[in-house]
């Protein structure tokens, strides 16, 4: 603070008792908060977590940690390794394409197929998922049936409950 600040500070502490026995409070745990910081971190102070040799940056890893990482990165490369040099036959297999000169079957119409596979149960069921069936028919006028005035529906039921 600067002058001006202090002796307003000070003549206030002066008039009120209160405040100046908490401002005497505050003051001696300042100081012995800086009494402690300072005798802590100045160098003649030997604590138990430091000793007087510094030791260097690679002793002071973790070994054991470090030990688990480096054996699960090597176990880790170990598997892909074998895994990617794996083979499990020495076969090699060919793509047929079909070959452009060859003549190819006609594919033939529903109506054929129901000449031909009419009566069995199976072909039924066939020629029935075959069979084109007209879309569903909607209304025009859906005012009624929103998602919004459905949940509103369902907010009022679940209030007389």
């Amino acid at each position: 603070m600067n002058e001006d600040a202090e002796a307003l500070f000070r003549i206030y502490l002066a008039e009120h008792p209160p405040a100046r026995q908490w401002a005497e409070d505050v003051s001696r745990i300042y100081e012995r908060t800086r009494a402690a910081i300072n005798a802590k971190t100045t160098e003649g102070y030997a604590g138990h977590e430091t000793s007087l040799n510094k030791r260097h940056p690679v002793l002071q890893l973790k070994w054991p940690s470090f030990a688990r990482w480096a054996a699960a990165v090597i176990f880790g490369t170990l598997i892909g390794f074998a895994a990617g040099r794996w083979q499990t036959s020495e076969k090699t297999y060919r793509m047929a394409w079909p070959e452009p000169g060859r003549n190819t079957e006609q594919v033939e119409a529903v109506s054929d197929l129901k000449d031909k596979y009419a009566g069995t149960f199976w072909a039924d069921k066939m020629l029935a998922l075959l069979k084109h069936k007209p879309g569903r028919q909607y209304e025009a006028d859906f005012q009624g049936v929103r998602f919004w005035d459905r949940y509103r529906q369902y907010i009022k039921e679940k209030h007389h409950e």
